[in-house]
């Protein structure tokens, strides 16, 4: 019994490994071959003017790639009433600000802010901006904790670093 025990312990602990191993081996071969823009952003509470106003997060506008960007946020992927919840997450979507020309491909990684106090598992996504299309879909800040979402929520910002690599097609 406690041999089979073990195993289960091994395997998803190999899975884990196996996982962290992959995300840096793409992010090392995505340095490699491509443009990349980091940027140090600091997500700010506002609220909606609606009759019941709605908490979201907004960074101000940062450049990269010759074009103005904004990352937005929003709690509980932006529901009705995401104080009724007890577990909290975090959704955040990159918003471009400049007309594009022509269509742009992007690969970009949410991660810890360099004066952040919770741990990011950073996670690869990838959008192509174009005129039609300025913002990527809510994705979830992949945090370890429903707790940790709570921390983020009661400071006065959030604080994030932001990955951003240009392929070439």
């Amino acid at each position: 019994m406690k041999k089979s025990c073990m195993l289960e312990k091994d395997t998803s602990i190999c899975a884990v490994r196996r996982k962290a191993f992959h995300l840096a081996f793409c992010v090392c071969i995505i340095f490699s071959c491509c443009m990349n823009c980091l940027s140090d952003l600091q997500l700010r509470p506002y609220r909606t003017d609606d009759y019941l106003p709605r908490l979201y997060y907004e960074t101000s506008r940062f450049t990269a790639f010759n074009n103005q960007w904004v990352v937005k946020a929003y709690v509980n992927d932006n529901k009705k009433d995401p104080n009724l919840s007890a577990a909290r997450s975090l959704g955040y979507q990159v918003v471009s600000k400049s007309k594009l020309g022509s269509p742009l491909r992007l690969h970009y990684v949410a991660l810890q802010g360099p004066y952040g106090d919770t741990h990011i598992d950073p996670a690869i996504h990838e959008f192509e901006f174009s005129s039609e299309n300025n913002e990527t879909a809510l994705k979830e800040l992949p945090l370890k904790a429903s707790a940790d979402c709570n921390k983020l929520l009661a400071a006065k910002t959030v604080n994030m670093r932001l990955i951003m690599f240009q392929v070439a097609k």
